[in-house]
């Protein structure tokens, strides 16, 4: 789309790092959750990527646009999954708070890729944060208390 690489794009690797979270925490599920929730979980987060990366390589600021809303349905979706992993006690507290916390830093990050491709305030749909209080920090130093061993 730019000068950028798309691999050098934080929230392409935020999204590719929540797919492959999903991913490690399904594999090893019981046939009858792998087959409803882990699927469809694993579907909706993939698809975040793909479609930021499908938008990418429009090389059309429209295009690449409407792609990423795409993601950030996916995004949702992938919410909506966590939700009925949560209450279906598939995954656990700990790790579903890192991974919804990895998802609010991913919507964010969508959000402003999305504002940044010089559309004007009232022709963007933009969802704003919940609670804006919420302070988060940079994607490395982020990505980093997960990389490290406990």
């Amino acid at each position: 789309m730019g000068t950028v690489d798309l691999h050098e794009l934080r929230v392409y690797q935020l999204a590719m790092r929540v797919g492959e979270d999903v991913w490690s925490l399904t594999v090893g599920w019981e046939w009858l959750a792998k087959q409803t929730v882990g699927l469809q979980w694993i579907r909706s987060a993939d698809s975040i990527a793909a479609n930021i990366s499908e938008g990418y390589g429009r090389y059309s600021f429209k295009e690449n646009a409407r792609f990423c809303y795409y993601a950030r349905g996916s995004l949702r979706e992938t919410q909506t999954w966590l939700e009925k992993a949560i209450a279906r006690s598939l995954v656990a507290g700990p790790v579903a708070d890192e991974l919804l916390l990895k998802l609010e830093t991913l919507r964010r990050q969508l959000d402003n890729y999305i504002h940044s491709f010089g559309r004007t305030q009232s022709s963007t749909v933009r969802e704003e944060s919940l609670d804006a209080s919420i302070d988060l920090p940079p994607l490395e130093e982020f990505l980093a208390t997960f990389d490290s061993p406990p």
